[in-house]
């Protein structure tokens, strides 16, 4: 039982040892690759490009209701002759 165990820890920290470094490895990737190709830039002109959209579109609605509506007179309620 004691060998089973020690294989079982032995087993357990080769696995934990191993994701920690795929996920290390992993995450400096991105790091690296985000500083190469000038991610700053490109999260700056996709912030612009989907605020000037925005910009539009509420534009476009701001018009839209601006119109004058007419309206409409309703007839008054009369009482029920008996």
């Amino acid at each position: 039982m004691k060998l089973f165990a020690s294989k079982f820890y032995q087993t357990l920290i080769f696995n934990i040892a191993t994701i920690s470094a795929i996920v290390v490895g992993t995450y400096q990737f991105l790091i690296r690759a985000y500083n190469d190709q000038e991610g700053n830039e490109k999260v700056r002109r996709v912030v612009v490009t989907v605020l000037r959209y925005i910009n539009t579109l509420t534009g476009q609605i701001y018009a839209s209701l601006q119109h004058d509506v007419p309206v409409v007179k309703v007839a008054q309620k009369t009482t029920k002759r008996r």
